[in-house]
Parts: structure tokens; sequence; C-alpha cells
């Protein structure tokens, strides 16, 4: 027993022994502990930045679905824009046609009073003036609504038309002074003659487009002096230049044939216009 004892060591170098296990026991544990805390870090950092990789990949698929879903109604509204303003183009193209056809109806009826009763000649001209004025109104909107192929023949077309009532209006009012004419001739039978020889010779003489001129010759001149004092007297001198003028043979043909070719193109250009392709719009919306 003695001899175990000899080979025990002291207790206090057991202690000393424990101690020192102890000590290594904690120095592993805390390298292992500052060996995990890069570890964790490492990690972190890597799933922050996937997370972070994933949340930019979601909020991109974002923008581009809405940048879709903008553009599509960006593109719907232009298109329906486009719609919007064909279908007032096509309105104001229309309005000036119709304007047109009834401005040329009402010079047909100045045109036919003139014939079978002149004095109803002068109400057949002032119903014009309202349709005129209707005319002039839509073919303002037609010119404002464009395009300029359409504007111009929309112009062309109300001058045509003008040209018709104009010849109308001469017809009707030449065909009314010379009514007048005759019914005076009961009350002033020798000027009313006389007046009647003097304005056939003015006019197969064509003094009139010569007025104003230094050829015209004397004899014009004298001519119309006596016209003057004629019709005067007999209470016709404002018609003085209507007995004076001589409409061209087929001047009111020739006027309809023009207001008709005037009407085909102003369709033509406005099917032209109406069917072409849309004008790029700019959006004040869209990105700079």
């Amino acid at each position: 027993m003695e001899e175990l004892d000899t080979l025990r060591p002291p207790t206090g170098r057991r202690d000393h022994l424990s101690m020192d296990l102890q000590g290594v026991g904690a120095l592993a544990a805390a390298g292992v502990a500052l060996l995990s805390v890069p570890a964790t870090l490492l990690v972190g950092r890597w799933q922050t930045r996937a997370a972070l990789q994933t949340a930019q990949a979601a909020m991109r698929q974002a923008d581009a679905t809405y940048r879709a879903a903008l553009d599509s109604v960006r593109a719907q509204g232009l298109n329906e824009h486009e719609q919007w303003r064909r279908g007032i183009r096509r309105d104001a193209y229309a309005a000036l046609l119709q304007a047109v056809l009834n401005y040329k109806e009402q010079a047909s009826n100045v045109f036919s009073q003139g014939a079978t009763d002149p004095h109803q000649a002068p109400d057949a001209i002032a119903a014009s003036k309202p349709l005129a004025a209707d005319m002039t109104h839509k073919n303002l909107v037609v010119r404002l609504e464009g395009p300029d192929e359409v504007s111009n023949a929309g112009q062309a077309l109300v001058d045509a038309v003008e040209g018709l009532m104009q010849v109308c209006r001469t017809w009707a009012n030449t065909a009314l002074t010379r009514t007048l004419l005759d019914e005076c001739r009961a009350s002033h039978p020798h000027e009313v003659e006389r007046i009647a020889d003097l304005g056939a010779t003015f006019r197969v003489r064509n003094y009139w487009h010569q007025i104003g001129s230094p050829d015209m010759p004397n004899e014009a001149d004298e001519i119309l002096s006596e016209l003057r004092s004629l019709l005067r007297t007999i209470g016709l001198l404002g018609r003085m230049p209507l007995l004076l003028t001589q409409q061209e043979p087929g001047a009111y043909g020739d006027a309809s044939s023009a207001l008709e070719t005037a009407i085909g193109d102003f369709i033509a250009s406005t099917r032209t216009a109406l069917h072409a392709e849309p004008q790029p719009i700019s959006d004040p919306y869209a990105p700079a």
C-alpha cells in the first residue's frame, strides 16, 4: 500500500493537472467560437446578398410589368384619340359638303325664279345669304381641321359653288331688270324703245369691257350719258349695269361643270385623308 501511495501524484499536483486540462478545453472552445464568427458573418452576408438580388429582380419584373401595362394603356389612349379625331374630321367634311349642296340647290332656285317669275328672284337671292354664311362657317372648320389637301379642296369647292351662284344671281337680276323695263313700256314707250336700242349697241360693240379705260371711244360715253338720262326718267337708273352686261352663252353650264369637278376632288381628298395611316401623336406623358 505504501508502494501504491508512492506512485500516486500528490494532491496539489493532481489539482494543477486538472486545471491545465480545463484551460486547454476552454481555449479550444474559444478557438472554435472565434472560427465560427467569421463563418456566420460570411453566411449571413451571402444570404443578405441573395435576398437583395431577389428583391432587385422582383423590382425589375414589377417595373417591366408596370411599363408594359402603361404602354398598353397609352397605345390604347392614342388609338382612341386618333379615332376620335378622325370622326371629328369626317363630320366636318360631311357638314361642308352638305352646306355646299344646300347652297347649290338655292342657286338653282334663284336661276329658276329668274326664268319663271323674276319678281320673286330678290327673295330667292335673300334666302341664299344664311346658307352662304353657314357654308363659310363649315369651310372654316375644315380649314382648322385640315390637312392642307382637304382644306385646299374645300376652298376650291366653296369658290366653285359661289361662282355658280354668281351666274344665277346675274341671270335672275338681269331677267328682273328686263321685266321691269317691259312694264314701263306702257307709260314710257319711246324711252323704253330707245333704252333697248342703246343697250343692244353697247353690248354688241363690247363697250362694257372698255369702261374706264383710255381706249373707250366717244360713242360709248355718249351712249352711257343718254342711258343715264332715260333710265332716270323711268326710275330704273340703279339697274343700268344689268342692262349693259351680257352673260356669256353657256355660263350656267360651265359653272355647273366646274362645281361637279370640285365636288369630286373634295370627296377624293377627304377619302385619302380619312383612310391614311395615323400620324404620330406626341404623348406628353411619355418618358423623355
